[in-house]
């Protein structure tokens, strides 16, 4: 078995396409995907859920609303119901950092495909972050674990692919499955927003941040830094990577992770919007941002523009 590209030291971090290059293509698509492979992107993330039938299937979103118009959740749906939905070609991207809407506009409709489709199309071509989609209303079943591990392993892609969610019973379940696959947990800058009123009223955590530290809930985010630097809940999972947000990387995270054998991720760089409504960090679409993460050596970044990323990498290395 090869080195996983997202797990080996590199010179510079590893460029992620977030669900492919949704700027060119819809989101979670293979057309997306196979338009990643043709620009020359090294890595793509994508999202994994589960129809009522047990089908692994790539979508971001609970329901197909926002995507298709369809007001019906994916785990209501059988594969044969799903397989007959269109992606349509004008999609609500959320909001930008200056919080309007964003509209984005495509030349055909697209459809869903299944995981093991994107496997077979592009696993030999890009790395892929394969994320079990954490599910409110399905909040329970943990099967979609054991399902991806699978999936993965009949494909015969352990070594291109890492599993990782918000979801730690998710990534559990992967593990017993299939044990060699490369798991991590993933962090949110908002994860502890809803104590924001307690955090705020205590003493400041010490962890540096940068600019970041002018953002709102910022005890939030830095007691954050503080759980993803002790590596503690990655610990738990025996976790080999771990994926978080830009804002939550201090000076000293890339050190103490690495320190520990633990290749350390960010999302989402250029973003084209929020689709979950969650304001997004001016930094975030900044060079300087790029040159800031680079320079603390993080393994991977995401971005919804990944030939930018690209591009300003290449600036950056000069």
């Amino acid at each position: 078995m090869t080195a996983n590209p997202f797990l080996t030291r590199k010179s510079r971090p590893l460029v992620v396409g977030h669900r492919g290059v949704p700027r060119l293509h819809q989101e979670n698509t293979l057309a997306g995907f196979k338009r990643a492979v043709a620009l020359g992107i090294p890595a793509i993330e994508l999202d994994v859920r589960l129809t009522r039938d047990g089908h692994a299937v790539v979508f971001h979103d609970p329901d197909l609303h926002r995507l298709t118009g369809t007001p019906r959740l994916i785990s209501s749906m059988t594969w044969d119901e799903l397989s007959k939905v269109r992606i349509r070609r004008t999609i609500r991207m959320g909001l930008d950092t200056n919080g309007n809407a964003v509209i984005q506009r495509y030349e055909r409709e697209e459809r869903i495909p299944l995981f093991t489709e994107v496997l077979a199309e592009v696993a030999r071509d890009v790395v892929i972050n394969v994320e079990l989609k954490l599910d409110v209303q399905r909040w329970w079943p943990i099967e979609i674990g054991a399902v991806a591990a699978k999936l993965i392993r009949d494909a015969g892609a352990e070594d291109r692919v890492i599993v990782t969610s918000f979801d730690v019973r998710k990534l559990r379940e992967a593990k017993r499955s299939h044990p060699g696959l490369a798991l991590g947990f993933c962090f949110d800058d908002t994860m502890l927003n809803f104590a924001s009123g307690l955090l705020d009223r205590l003493p400041p955590v010490n962890a540096r941040l940068g600019f970041h530290d002018r953002h709102p809930n910022h005890h939030a985010r830095r007691l954050l830094n503080r759980i993803l630097d002790s590596h503690v809940i990655a610990r738990f999972l025996e976790a080999r990577v771990v994926g978080a947000d830009h804002t939550l990387v201090g000076e000293d995270t890339v050190t103490m992770l690495h320190k520990r054998g633990v290749a350390i991720g960010t999302h989402t760089l250029f973003p084209i919007g929020s689709s979950t409504g969650k304001p997004l960090a001016a930094s975030a679409s900044t060079e300087r941002e790029v040159a800031r993460l680079t320079e603390l050596g993080v393994d991977w970044i995401e971005s919804d523009d990944p030939e930018r990323l690209l591009a300003v990498m290449d600036r950056v290395a000069r």
